[in-house]
């Protein structure tokens, strides 16, 4: 990975946070290394095919899918990403000892709320890309120009272009403390609204706890709801049933990644197939499917994916979210729900469906006011249904601005 200073002095912020801590930020652009790519190409071309297991992805991901897979990946236009790349504004934030990666783009008109958009696993930046035009140019998309947003897009740490996190990992609270300074003190956002799927989702609730006076609002898709041991709903008992057979057919990888993500990494890091493999089996698994039965998270925002956790070689720090879960005592707690108003917006549709938590069990997390349920849209609801959940989210923002 190539991250270039520019040294005109326009591209430069430095910003005094709270107790007169300095925290930097710097517009950069971003690039991949040429020898990288070229030695991903050669990977490509030399790796080596395992026996086949069957076609039909109850073993995993199915050989000849693979093979389809990394030759399309051989194919693919990096400069194209690397234009893509180009249009968008890139800034690298210093916060205490983590490195981050954002992407900001200002919303039409004179008053756009800032709303910071959080991804998950085995997600990026790059899914957002959809949902940006419809959010921050509502006109120009058949919506009211009233709901504009100027959009904060950070890497997590370990993942994409940001900086890797401890060898312990960071916590959905401590990450969430990184994204508060970067909005207040980076950005100068003193009052800003914020959205997160699967890991982001939890990043997301637990900055509407530890900063409610400076949270508009949070909107969550695939949040992560653990069901208390006691004073169990019989909705929530069928939901906890539900997440227990879930992880006993399709959780072998989060058992990994909290365990043991070194072992993981070493392969995934040296091995092209293999990230693919481990990568694309969850897409295709997550992601709702088009009429004509193909994922909707689309063939180049894969291959865009998975070059760019190649060529930053993130894979390994982006199973750390998982381990720091595992190991420090984080969760948010049940019961004792901060007064931020909070949308939850379900998304069905996946090829392998996950169970669809109770509004009640929502309830004693969040401070919910709006909640909704959809066929479509899966895992990356940004990917499968930009327009719906482009929707969702300025109707539920709207009053909160």
């Amino acid at each position: 990975m190539v991250i270039e200073l520019r040294n005109a002095l326009a591209f430069q912020r430095i910003m005094t946070g709270v107790g007169g801590n300095e925290l930097r930020v710097e517009e950069v652009p971003v690039s991949f290394e040429l020898e990288t790519v070229r030695d991903l190409r050669r990977r490509l071309i030399g790796w080596r095919r395992a026996p086949d297991l069957g076609q039909d992805w109850e073993r995993g991901t199915p050989t000849t899918w693979i093979a389809a897979l990394l030759d399309d990946w051989h194919q693919f236009d990096v400069d194209a990403l690397q234009g893509r790349l180009d249009a968008l504004t890139h800034y690298r934030a210093q916060v205490e000892d983590q490195h981050v990666h954002v992407v900001r783009v200002v919303g039409s008109g004179p008053r756009p709320l800032p709303l910071l958009l959080t991804h998950g696993w085995p997600g990026s930046f790059l899914e957002y890309l959809n949902l940006i035009p419809l959010l921050t140019d509502p006109e120009a998309h058949a919506a009211d120009p009233i709901d504009t947003f100027t959009l904060i897009i950070p890497s997590l740490p370990g993942c994409g272009f940001s900086g890797p996190p401890p060898n312990s990992g960071r916590t959905a609270r401590n990450v969430a403390s990184i994204w508060h300074r970067l909005m207040a003190d980076g950005f100068g956002y003193e009052r800003y609204a914020a959205r997160g799927s699967d890991l982001g989702a939890g990043v997301t609730g637990w900055l509407a706890r530890d900063y409610p006076t400076n949270v508009a609002g949070i909107h969550l898709a695939t949040p992560g709801l653990a069901v208390p041991a006691d004073a169990r709903s019989p909705a929530e008992e069928r939901f906890a049933e539900a997440v227990a057979r879930w992880a006993m057919e399709e959780g072998g990888y989060m058992h990994e990644h909290a365990t043991k993500p070194a072992t993981l990494a070493a392969a995934l890091s040296d091995s092209p197939a293999g990230l693919a493999a481990w990568i694309g089996e969850k897409v295709v698994a997550w992601s709702s499917e088009r009429i004509d039965g193909v994922p909707a998270f689309d063939r180049d925002l894969l291959l865009s994916t998975l070059t760019l956790y190649w060529a930053t070689n993130t894979v390994a720090t982006s199973l750390l979210p998982y381990w720091a879960s595992q190991h420090a005592d984080a969760a948010l707690p049940a019961d004792d729900v901060s007064p931020v108003p909070t949308s939850v917006t379900i998304f069905g549709g996946e090829r392998v469906p996950f169970p669809k938590p109770p509004r009640e069990l929502a309830e004693r997390y969040y401070n919910v006011t709006d909640w909704s349920e959809h066929f479509a849209g899966g895992h990356f609801p940004a990917v499968a249904e930009p327009e719906i959940l482009a929707n969702v989210i300025r109707q539920f923002f709207r009053p909160l601005r």
